[in-house]
């Protein structure tokens, strides 16, 4: 119903009511609206038309103003004024001249269900509805025990229920409003209590992997985690329960040794538990500088009179390319006869000067008397102490020139020789290598991936030893050495099961500072038998021309090494010859064949190339028949350490 007769010129509305419709038209341009739905209705170009409204020539002019002008002249009555602001949805300007309807909700929240109680499960969305009727039409605000949800301004309400604090009551409040904004009623809905179904936990966010903390400082670590009932917290170090450390956040008050370990929080409801990962505490200790950082890895596992050994290839070059990443100047070479082992350590223990960090990892077959050995490639079957290196002869070479730090690692067996197949080894008197620092640096680590007496495995079906798959997770990580080494028993003791649990790594040290892998190089001061000990390990990758004279062909060659990081394989390609077969050959034939060729590759490589072998013999055929042969020496193309070692 209208407040004025349905007949009436708008003209002739009171003047009050007649400026209050102008003003509400000019209100977020509502005149837009209503003036495209009348040019539509009434067929007038919309462009002009718009453009005549906005046209202000007097002070007192406005297009709501306008508009109605219009609309008078063309006998407008305030029926059809109202049809126009109807369908237009201009609700609140028609209460200007419409009789206000009393404001009434017709759906309650929850009134589509038979209880005022809902139950959702986390991850699912909570749909509400509340309709209602009335002139002006009614605004819509949505709370959650009494708080209002923000943008949430419409009959329904819908969300998603992802965390238990969304539990609770939800109603909403209905309101009219003038077009000025003045309320003139209001109504809240009827209520509908969420109840959340049981939630079992979820950390949402992880306390931090690694904590170092300066010596008397505060600290804290922090989880969160979600579920319904709410969850509760238990924080523990090194399995040791914290009385009183029940919140999700954990405060240590002036930081000492004592508190250096894991920390971990216990989280659990009605309905189930976890544990969140381990954050690790250590002090925060200055750090140190290294002049270099070397590393010589021998890896045997080709053995000619002993079981051959698949992991220790893996497990160096995978120790090499990780000490590379973090700095280290790597030696990794493959498969090394006794007097190449004596050599290539000859030439390590000189590069160990002052200032310099050394580590050695030794990956093959070993044993155990007295001290550890290990055995070369060309041990033989029954071989006594001399046929072998051991730990002290290492450390009277390595330690000589007062290496910074010094980190020897044996991952092989430490069983004792079989006194039935080997009794002449238990009659041997053994060669008694004494070894000191000139300076006696406390600067010494002897890791083992097995105890005195005892086996080392290779796993089945793995890439990787034992050993190494656990020395892996952490040589790169910044921490000190020592830590370095207790974790990785820390690693294996958890995860060795069944007869694996017979291996017992361990290790032992005199270091006093806190040395780490991962220190920084000092860029000055470098000494001369680094730069000495990079030129002897350079090796890029070389192209040459090759001319086999009697096919009176031409082609590229290409060294390189044939598996990074190993530097005593050599691969040689030939390039640029289609439709012929490539033979290679050693000109004079080492005593254990040492070359293996690929002719779909037209490729071979070279193990411990042989300065003394001679020319390479690079031979062309086609379709079987003989056409020519060039000779290649690589020797000079090779590592130079290669001539040393194989001398």
């Amino acid at each position: 119903m209208t407040r004025f007769n349905k007949n009436t010129y708008i003209e002739c509305l009171p003047v009050s009511v007649y400026n209050e419709l102008v003003n509400a038209l000019n209100k977020n341009a509502a005149w837009v609206t209503l003036a495209n739905h009348v040019a539509e209705e009434l067929q007038y170009p919309s462009s002009l038309w718009m453009q005549s409204l906005e046209q202000i020539k007097h002070p007192n002019d406005s297009p709501g103003q306008k508009l109605l002008s219009e609309l008078s002249i063309k006998m407008c009555t305030v029926e059809i004024l109202c049809a126009l602001l109807s369908d237009c949805k201009l609700y609140n300007i028609l209460s200007i001249i419409s009789d206000p309807e009393p404001l009434n909700i017709v759906i309650h929240p929850g009134d589509e269900f038979e209880s005022s109680i809902l139950q959702v499960p986390i991850g699912r969305r909570l749909h509400l509805c509340c309709k209602a009727i009335g002139m002006p039409l009614p605004n819509y605000i949505w709370y959650h025990d009494d708080k209002q949800l923000q943008h949430h301004t419409s009959d329904k309400l819908d969300l998603i229920i992802n965390s238990a604090s969304q539990a609770g009551k939800y109603k909403c409040k209905v309101s009219q409003m003038k077009h000025d904004g003045t309320v003139i009623s209001t109504l809240i809905s009827k209520a509908v209590n969420v109840q959340i179904f049981p939630m079992p936990v979820i950390i949402e966010e992880q306390p931090q992997a690694i904590l170092e903390i300066k010596e008397g400082e505060n600290f804290t670590i922090c989880c969160k985690a979600n579920s319904y009932p709410a969850p509760r917290y238990q924080w523990f170090h090194d399995n040791t329960k914290l009385e009183g450390e029940t919140s999700n956040i954990l405060h240590i008050k002036q930081f000492t040794l004592r508190n250096e370990g894991k920390y971990y929080c216990y989280i659990y409801n009605d309905i189930s538990e976890i544990y969140t990962q381990r954050t690790r505490v250590m002090m925060d200790l200055p750090k140190l500088k290294a002049v270099a950082k070397i590393a010589l890895i021998i890896a045997n596992g080709d053995y000619e009179h002993h079981e051959c050994l698949l992991m220790p290839k893996n497990d160096a070059a995978y120790i090499g390319n990780l000490l590379k990443e973090i700095g280290f100047e790597v030696i990794c070479l493959i498969d090394l006869t006794i007097s190449q082992m004596k050599n290539a350590i000859k030439i390590f223990s000189k590069a160990l000067a002052e200032g310099v960090y050394g580590l050695f990892y030794f990956a093959g077959h070993g044993f155990k008397m007295q001290e550890s050995y290990m055995l070369a490639t060309d041990a033989p079957e029954t071989y006594l102490r001399k046929d072998a290196i051991c730990e002290s002869e290492l450390l009277s070479a390595f330690l000589e020139n007062d290496p910074e730090l010094l980190i020897i690692i044996l991952d092989m067996c430490q069983t004792s020789p079989s006194k039935e197949f080997n009794p002449e080894i238990y009659h041997e008197v053994p060669t008694v290598n004494e070894y000191k620092s000139k300076k006696n640096l406390r600067n010494l680590i002897q890791a083992y991936s097995t105890s005195s007496y005892r086996p080392s495995y290779e796993k089945i079906n793995s890439k990787y030893g034992l050993y190494m798959t656990h020395l892996s997770k952490y040589i790169t990580k910044d921490i000190t050495v020592i830590k370095l080494f207790e974790e990785v028993g820390k690693s294996i003791d958890s995860c060795f099961k069944g007869k694996e649990r017979n291996q017992i790594p361990m290790f032992a040290a005199s270091v006093t500072k806190p040395f780490r892998l991962t220190d920084a190089i000092y860029r000055k001061n470098h000494p001369g038998i680094i730069d000495y000990l990079n030129k002897l390990i350079s090796c890029t990758t070389e192209v040459i021309n090759v001319m086999f004279k009697q096919a009176n062909m031409c082609s590229r060659v290409t060294i390189s090494l044939f598996i990074e990081p190993y530097l005593n394989l050599i691969k040689i390609k030939v390039l640029d010859l289609p439709n012929v077969e490539i033979n290679f050959f050693n000109s004079i034939p080492p005593k254990r064949n040492n070359l293996f060729q690929d002719q779909h590759r037209k490729e071979c490589w070279i193990h411990n190339p042989q300065i003394n072998e001679g020319p390479l013999v690079i031979s062309v055929l086609k379709n079987g028949i003989y056409i020519g042969a060039a000779e290649l020496d690589i020797k000079n193309y090779i590592p130079p350490l290669l001539k040393i070692i194989n001398t």
